[in-house]
C-alpha cells in the first residue's frame, strides 16, 4: 500500500540555495533528506524539537543581526544534532574562520599559481 505523501514548496533567494545545496553535498546529504529528518524531529516533539529550536531561536535573540558566521555556526550545530538525532555518522562541517576576502585572495592565487601565472 502506498503512503499518502504532501509536497513542500518554499521560495528561497537562488545564491542561498545553491550554498546550501553545497555544503549538504559536502556532507553527503541533500535537502529533501534534511528536510525529512527535520520534520520527522519536528513531528516527535520533546527533546529533539527543543533542541532544534533552541539552535533556530536561541531565547536570547531579541532582534538578531544577521551575522554569516554565526548564521553557518547554527547551521553546522543543527545539520550534527539531526543527523545524532538519526543514529547518521555525518562528517563535521568546521567553517573557515577568516574573512571572506582572505579566503578569495587564497582561492586567486592558488588558481594562478596553478596556471603558472604566479
Amino acid at each position: 500500500m502506498a503512503t499518502a505523501t504532501a509536497q513542500l514548496n518554499v521560495r528561497i533567494d537562488r545564491e542561498l540555495k545553491a550554498r546550501g545545496d553545497a555544503t549538504l553535498s559536502l556532507a553527503g546529504s541533500s535537502p529533501a533528506k534534511i528536510i525529512r529528518q527535520l520534520w520527522e524531529c519536528l513531528a516527535s516533539g520533546g527533546d529533539a524539537y527543543e533542541r532544534i529550536m533552541e539552535v533556530l531561536c536561541p531565547a536570547n535573540d531579541v532582534a538578531p543581526a544577521v551575522d554569516p558566521h554565526q548564521c553557518v555556526m547554527r547551521s553546522a550545530s543543527l545539520f550534527g544534532e539531526l543527523g545524532a538525532s538519526f543514529g547518521e555518522d555525518l562528517p563535521v562541517f568546521e567553517p573557515d574562520p577568516r574573512p571572506t576576502s582572505e579566503i578569495l585572495e587564497e582561492v586567486e592565487r592558488e588558481l594562478l599559481e596553478e596556471r603558472g601565472l604566479a
